[in-house]
């Protein structure tokens, strides 16, 4: 192979869809596809564990797949065309864009049963299975409210208006700070990926010197604040409240450099989405909503048997 044709072929592999992951059981036309809305991200990833997990024990093959960006809505939808071509009967799907509406619709026409997890865009769906998160981002308000005694300027740094739950966890925050006696000062989005939201952040908090707490409202927001935090010292001194868990956010809590988070239950998303599916592939009654809950993890609990367990780390 020539160099020039190696060149050309390495530049169409990397403006192809990008793929974080792949889990493929034996695949074959006996197979629940499950789709994500991210990657490279422990939650995903727990996800999928669910989703597999459940595949095992129902004996039915898993082809996952995910975009790396939330909000590549070409990608996503060019991954469930890639569903049909695989045979599979059934799709668990965390929709990145209401364009997934129109494939659910033509999905259910081909006898494709789809069953959403984490956010709920519509359509012809026969379940949702997610966090309640509004809901969440309240309880979030009420934690930073505690935390400051009712009194403080806050910083709501947000993923992307195009990204529903989160945009649902940051409202909710707003409701349950507001109510508890803070003031929202800042309201701004940082971005998706963990590098921009952290550039955008050091930025930010260079400038707004009197920031008291931050929201962050998933993963890539969280770890991308703390490190912005950390590099400008100010991880200690200001009440900075995330979403989802990841390892640095653990080490974080227990290092006190972050207040805490709201953690949800993303194995069991996995699980119940595939649950439910095999059951619609079937013919059989679903649950048209699954609420999978959320816990607030902070110092006080953080090396508890029940977070342990739910972080995986439990003996």
């Amino acid at each position: 192979m020539t160099m020039n044709l190696l060149t050309g072929r390495l530049a169409q592999l990397m403006t192809a869809v990008v793929l974080f992951f792949s889990v493929e059981l034996s695949v074959s036309a006996k197979c629940i596809a499950v789709v994500t809305a991210g990657g490279g991200q422990s939650f995903w990833g727990e996800v999928i564990r669910g989703a597999v997990k459940a595949g095992q024990e129902l004996n039915i093959n898993i082809y996952a797949r995910g975009v790396i960006d939330e909000v590549n809505r070409e990608g996503q939808g060019e991954i469930i065309q890639s569903i049909i071509n695989k045979g599979c009967r059934a799709l668990v799907l965390a929709p990145n864009s209401t364009d997934r509406i129109k494939d659910v619709a033509r999905l259910k026409e081909l006898g494709i049963a789809t069953v959403y997890i984490d956010r709920d865009m519509g359509g012809e769906r026969l379940s949702v299975i997610k966090t309640e998160n509004y809901a969440a981002g309240r309880l979030a308000g009420r934690e930073m409210a505690k935390a400051l005694q009712g009194q403080g300027q806050i910083a709501v740094l947000r993923l992307s208006k195009e990204v529903l739950s989160t945009t649902l966890r940051e409202n909710g925050f707003i409701e349950g700070a507001v109510q508890g006696g803070l003031e929202i000062v800042v309201d701004q989005y940082i971005g998706t990926m963990v590098g921009d939201a952290r550039a955008a952040a050091y930025q930010i908090l260079r400038l707004q010197k009197q920031i008291d707490g931050i929201f962050t409202p998933n993963e890539s927001t969280s770890i991308g604040v703390s490190i912005a935090l950390k590099r400008i010292n100010r991880a200690e001194n200001i009440i900075h409240i995330g979403f989802d868990a990841h390892r640095i956010m653990v080490n974080s809590v227990k290092d006190a450099q972050m207040y805490g988070f709201v953690m949800q239950n993303p194995f069991r998303m996995g699980y119940e989405g595939v649950t439910t599916a095999y059951r619609a592939m079937r013919g059989l009654s679903v649950e048209e909503y699954l609420d999978t809950g959320v816990i607030f993890v902070g110092q006080k609990n953080i090396n508890s048997n029940e977070i342990m367990q739910l972080l995986g780390e439990s003996e």
